[in-house]
């Protein structure tokens, strides 16, 4: 899932948006074909949804005779047409990146699902399942590193406390508040100096202490992009692999380490809104995209991990997204609830 797309999702205010959001819509109508034979669902953009046709969609499609019928645009916009059309949902199926699926999971969105519906989900490691109160499941996840150039580093980055070695002075990019990566960032630095998502404060003091080494905060994948093929800055903490192996790809010195204490992990779901009419088409779709051998093409495609225990994804692949034994996972539901409080505290305390 490509980094701008994550990017789109955070927000640092209420998830409800701005005032008159009850009058929203997203503008398509209902499906017109019988039920069950069509359903609207949501996807991402870009190279994302390219695979995700080719490998789920097509073949869904041609085996069932059901219309997937795609929305893509902005995860945020997804779950408020789902909040205030929760009664009578044009949207079926969502497929949400973190936060907006923890917030749909909060808000009570999505209908229960169950092995005896979509067989598959007892193919899926449980953390996929059970951090949505089984009313969600993961389709597939990358992990959150470190990117740096290897021609100017004088010492290596191997943790996360080392975004904080004085020999980095003014060569280290980190997201902007709000945008992916940064809530993760929060959780990093608070659990390195003994906080945690319900003790935040030590996150505050510890980036008060990394900003001398901050050449600036990142907005999306080309900021990096910039800054790294460019050495105005030397490391970039916390970004998942995607903009790091565009550089790699593209020749630049540059490398990509998930840290000794593990990566944080960046996963999308599925939810099916609690009324919708076509639910049966949409657990067929799900039960279809958790298949082992849907999971290999369709992860293989995106560079991203399976969420199937039982699939295999390629050597590329594989040295690019990390294990579920290396990936660090952290209460989103706690989280939520502080964001406004956390970015009002960034915009005052550590922003330039």
């Amino acid at each position: 899932m490509g980094n701008d797309q994550f990017s789109s999702t955070m927000n640092r205010r209420s998830f409800l948006g701005a005032a008159g959001a009850a009058g929203l819509t997203i503008g398509f109508g209902a499906p017109a074909q019988a039920q069950s034979k069509e359903f609207v669902s949501t996807v991402f953009g870009g190279v994302y949804e390219r695979e995700y046709r080719k490998h789920i969609i097509d073949p869904f499609e041609k085996e069932t005779g059901i219309k997937v019928l795609t929305k893509t645009g902005l995860s945020s916009e997804w779950l408020t047409n789902s909040i205030v059309n929760r009664r009578s949902p044009e949207i079926d199926l969502l497929l949400l990146p973190y936060p907006d699926s923890i917030k749909a999971t909060m808000e009570g969105l999505g209908m229960p699902l169950t092995v005896a519906d979509i067989p598959n989900i007892s193919q899926i490691a449980p953390e996929w399942y059970d951090q949505y109160d089984k009313a969600g499941i993961g389709l597939d996840y990358v992990g959150y590193g470190i990117a740096y150039r290897e021609d100017l580093v004088p010492t290596p980055p191997k943790s996360w406390q080392d975004l904080w070695n004085p020999a980095y002075k003014g060569k280290v990019t980190v997201p902007e508040i709000g945008q992916w990566g940064s809530w993760e960032l929060l959780v990093v630095a608070a659990r390195l100096n003994g906080g945690s998502e319900d003790n935040m404060e030590p996150a505050f003091a510890a980036l008060k202490r990394l900003k001398p080494n901050i050449k600036q905060f990142f907005k999306s994948g080309v900021d990096i992009a910039n800054l790294l093929g460019s050495g105005e800055a030397w490391v970039c903490g916390m970004t998942t692999n995607i903009p790091a192996y565009g550089l790699i790809d593209a020749g630049k010195p540059v490398k990509f380490i998930y840290p000794s204490e593990g990566a944080m992990a960046g996963a999308v779901s599925y939810h099916i809104a609690k009324n919708s009419k076509n639910a049966d088409a949409c657990k067929k779709f799900i039960n279809f995209a958790l298949g082992k051998d849907v999971q290999e093409n369709f992860c293989n495609g995106v560079v991203a991990a399976p969420t199937n225990i039982n699939a295999v994804v390629n050597e590329r692949t594989r040295q690019r997204v990390p294990s579920r034994e290396h990936l660090q996972l952290f209460s989103w539901a706690k989280i939520i609830p502080q964001m406004s409080e956390l970015a009002d505290r960034w915009n005052q305390e550590v922003a330039f």
